[in-house]
């Protein structure tokens, strides 16, 4: 992640391509809607003419997109570059195919003052001496180091966050890099982690604590308070919300590099990491009942939710499975006394016995490892 360092003419240029994107995301959404909704009626009622079934492709929007542009309506389109506009309607199939997977809800439409705006370079990504060339607009100043500038980008993602007033511009650049040259973790060793609320402990006793975000919580909380006392659609409303979402980014970035500090911290010591399978949608859930049965305590669960939550296990997780050598679930002994199922996220599968404890789970399986059983 990069700042990019740009003029006046140029945050504005951006801010067109941006908004390009989101015209063309929204007229296709809109488009293959009703053109779906209409073939829908003519093959349950046989009424008119025979209605062909939309297209939701990269290729088929696509070529849809290119008589778009051509359109006397739409030429205002041919002022920004066409592969980058173009590319948004590769996120839309993503959508549509995430859908029809039923791993997604249906996809959305982007608004103007809700939507982080930002566009994609998929093609021909060229960065010299530190700068981003953008078609159509010329070079953009990087501003920040770059570890990987001997290596070759492969696409970059260009996105505004900040206020409409006052916008700052960042490049999300992805770099191909060998494997060999990735800094790899421990080749030997377990660990077992315990993931706690604000923080995290390993079976050999090392304590990772989570940053202390109580004064940004706070003034998370207070600026909520005002944006909800501002009319709905304002302008002072709309300025609140910037300045609340600027701190919500705040405290997001600092979770997140808490996360990538604790998971290189136990790649670095172990080359297994041992989780508890833990159901944090089922830990997470709300205490208010039903009219019926009324729960108790809900406030003070709701409190738990949010601090289980803010607490990054997911997150953890996820970053240990491709830093680590391999990642082990056992079941929580709190609910489940006897190990019964146990699996690895890795390149290795070791055989765990069932019938051990949890506290004795660490040091039995490095020595079935060293073994090599």
């Amino acid at each position: 992640m990069y700042g990019c360092v740009c003029c006046l003419s140029a945050r504005r240029w951006l801010a067109g391509q941006a908004g390009a994107c989101r015209k063309v995301w929204n007229y296709f959404l809109d488009k293959t809607t009703s053109d779906y909704r209409n073939y829908q009626h003519w093959r349950d009622f046989r009424i008119g003419p025979e209605r062909p079934k939309p297209n939701v492709s990269f290729y088929g929007m696509g070529t849809q997109f290119t008589k778009l542009r051509q359109d006397p309506a739409y030429a205002w389109l041919q002022e920004y570059s066409c592969h980058e506009v173009r590319y948004v309607l590769k996120y839309l199939a993503d959508a549509y195919k995430a859908f029809f997977a039923g791993t997604r809800a249906y996809p959305r439409f982007k608004s103007k003052h809700h939507t982080r705006d930002g566009f994609t370079l998929a093609y021909g990504v060229k960065i010299v001496q530190g700068r981003l060339h953008v078609p159509k607009i010329g070079k953009l100043q990087l501003k920040g180091a770059n570890p990987y500038a001997h290596y070759k980008p492969k696409q970059a993602r260009i996105c505004q966050e900040g206020t409409k007033t006052n916008p700052k511009w960042y490049a999300y650049i992805t770099y191909e890099v060998p494997a060999t040259d990735v800094k790899q973790g421990a080749e030997t060793g377990t660990l077992g982690v315990d993931r706690n609320v604000g923080q995290a402990t390993d079976s050999q006793g090392r304590l990772y604590q989570l940053t202390d975000t109580a004064r940004l919580d706070a003034k998370i909380r207070r600026k909520q308070r005002v944006k909800n006392r501002k009319p709905k659609g304002s302008k002072r409303g709309r300025r609140v919300g910037g300045q609340l979402r600027k701190l919500q980014r705040k405290r997001k970035r600092i979770r997140d590099n808490d996360t990538h500090h604790i998971s290189r911290a136990l790649a670095d010591r172990a080359h297994t990491v041992v989780l508890e399978d833990l159901n944090t949608a089922g830990m997470t859930k709300s205490a208010k009942g039903t009219r019926e049965e009324p729960g108790t305590h809900v406030r003070q669960k709701a409190g738990l939710n949010r601090e289980i939550l803010a607490s990054g296990w997911h997150q953890l997780e996820r970053k240990l499975a491709y830093k680590c050598g391999a990642v082990a679930k056992v079941d929580p002994p709190a609910y489940q006394p006897d190990l019964s199922s146990v699996w690895v996220r890795g390149p290795t599968k070791p055989r765990i016995p069932s019938h051990l404890p949890l506290r004795r789970l660490w040091p039995a399986y490095a020595r079935r490892s060293q073994r090599g059983d």
